[in-house]
């Protein structure tokens, strides 16, 4: 794989100031302030940027998206300076999604690379907040791209592993299976030594919890909470779409897993979004907080009081989600 180079002035901040609004927590809701933003994998264009920040005004907040090159980046930097709260690595975009659990050495060092060049990333605008798909139970490098992904997660040795083929769903039993074990412990190994390093620049970096596919790592609230207990400085983004998919292939209650995983102390970010899924369907849709069927309500009184920073992660009405997530962070009544 080639290494990319280091990022330069994206026609930001100088990389000082931004770690000076990390350290003082104003992005990353350090100073016990939930911040509530929009992800901008939603927005492919500067227009887009514009048309959001005209309807929620100065409160206006983003997370950067791992979708995201470099030159988008630089275009959207005078919109967003300011208003950058987290960043999805890795940012800029790149090839390959980090694989920290590869016994691969030349995997794991361009993972770290692209690591390196995404703090500096988030420095550059202010950011608090990283967060992470920390990796895959493979030692193959991890395509960015779900059709280039897709090959590689349908390989032999993943399909003793499927518990429901739609969507090649693993159930409960799969984090326990020798096949998963080493890639899950070496993941684990590196994420504290990197959550480390981010925090001497003085960001937060929060492992996501992802839909339980086989191939995936850290699905089930038992696995957060084990990966809250591994150093002070590893934090969690809690995906709510993905796990009220893991609590229907793995049977269990979905408001009582948001409670454990909020529970643990450790959720610096939320990753807010619904779907169509239900006992024996599974879709990671990143619809509107409003879909049909989806405990909107609930959800939101248990994640707004946990004091993590808010982000809304649907892929369709982001000013109306926002709203919606900006009265529950405000104890106003959503609908």
């Amino acid at each position: 794989m080639m290494k990319r180079p280091r990022l330069g002035a994206l026609g930001m901040q100088h990389e000082e100031h931004g770690a000076e609004m990390a350290r003082n927590g104003w992005a990353s809701g350090g100073r016990g302030e939930a911040v509530t933003g929009v992800s901008l994998v939603g927005m492919k264009s500067l227009e887009a940027i514009e048309g959001y920040i005209d309807e929620i005004g100065p409160n206006a907040r983003f997370e950067l998206s791992y979708q995201m090159s470099a030159e988008f980046l630089a275009q959207a930097a005078p919109l967003i300076r300011g208003r950058v709260v987290s960043a999805h690595a890795c940012c800029p975009s790149t090839e390959f999604f980090p694989n920290l659990a590869s016994a691969d050495p030349s995997v794991v060092a361009q993972s770290l690379t692209d690591m390196e060049t995404t703090l500096e990333t988030a420095l550059g605008f202010g950011a608090g907040i990283v967060v992470l798909h920390a990796g895959y139970v493979t030692d193959l490098a991890m395509p960015s791209s779900y059709a280039a992904r897709k090959p590689i997660l349908s390989r032999p040795e993943f399909l003793n592993d499927v518990r429901h083929a739609d969507g090649a769903i693993c159930g409960p039993e799969y984090r326990a299976s020798p096949g998963y074990i080493p890639y899950a412990e070496r993941a684990k190994e590196r994420l504290v030594a990197l959550a480390r390093r981010y925090a001497r620049a003085g960001v937060r970096l929060a492992v996501e919890n992802l839909n339980p596919r086989v191939g995936y790592l850290f699905h089930s609230p038992e696995e957060m909470l084990e990966l809250a207990a591994l150093d002070p400085d590893l934090w969690l983004c809690l995906d709510v779409g993905h796990l009220y998919i893991t609590s229907f292939a793995f049977g269990f209650d979905y408001l009582e897993g948001l409670k454990t995983i909020i529970g643990s102390g450790k959720v610096a970010s939320c990753h807010l979004h619904a779907n169509s899924s239900e006992p024996g369907r599974y879709r990671d849709d990143h619809s509107s907080l409003k879909e049909q069927g989806f405990p909107l309500e609930e959800v939101l009184k248990i994640v707004a009081a946990s004091r993590a920073n808010l982000i809304v992660e649907a892929v369709e009405d982001l000013a109306g989600n926002t709203r919606i997530v900006q009265k529950a962070a405000a104890g106003r009544e959503i609908l």
